[in-house]
């Protein structure tokens, strides 16, 4: 009987873990699905650049260079960000502006995609599902399973030697 009560006690938490897993993917579906009618009805006459995942608006390039940005490169960013809910941005948080290794692991997963081709002097918005940001883990004042938007200036980008 306990070899009973034990295989049943498995097979709860088995299927309890996989709804749990499919509610994630379903509200990442979601957010990709928000993200994309956000930025196709405010930003249709934008550079829109798509890349596992992430959305990179490109809002002003006019001050930008050829210099872009690669996997190792570092880059002085100025940044805001800001929760993502079906209704748009939602709560602003600050981060510190400051020089960040890219493409190497160092951000989420999510903000180091966005930032990849990136230009020297290029302002732009980069947004993504809350699997490539904090995911399930709450983080400061941006909760659990949240979208994340980045508004963003380039300042300055030194290159891997």
């Amino acid at each position: 009987m306990k070899t009973m009560y034990r295989i049943c006690l498995c097979l709860a938490a088995a299927l309890l873990a996989f709804s749990c897993e499919s509610e994630v993917r379903e509200a990442n579906i979601n957010q990709n699905q928000y993200i994309d009618d956000y930025v196709n009805g405010r930003y249709s006459d934008k550079k829109i650049v798509r890349y596992e995942g992430v959305v990179r608006v490109v809002l002003e390039d006019s001050q930008a260079t050829s210099a872009t940005i690669e996997p190792g490169d570092s880059a002085y960013l100025y940044l805001v960000g800001y929760t993502f809910t079906k209704n748009g941005p939602d709560k602003q948080f600050t981060l510190d502006s400051g020089m960040v290794r890219v493409g190497k692991g160092d951000l989420i997963t999510g903000l180091d995609r966005g930032l990849l081709g990136a230009r020297l002097g290029e302002e732009s918005l980069i947004l993504f599902p809350s699997q490539l940001g904090y995911g399930k883990q709450a983080v400061g004042l941006v909760p659990e399973n949240t979208a994340l938007m980045f508004d963003l200036l380039v300042a300055r980008i030194k290159k891997n030697d």
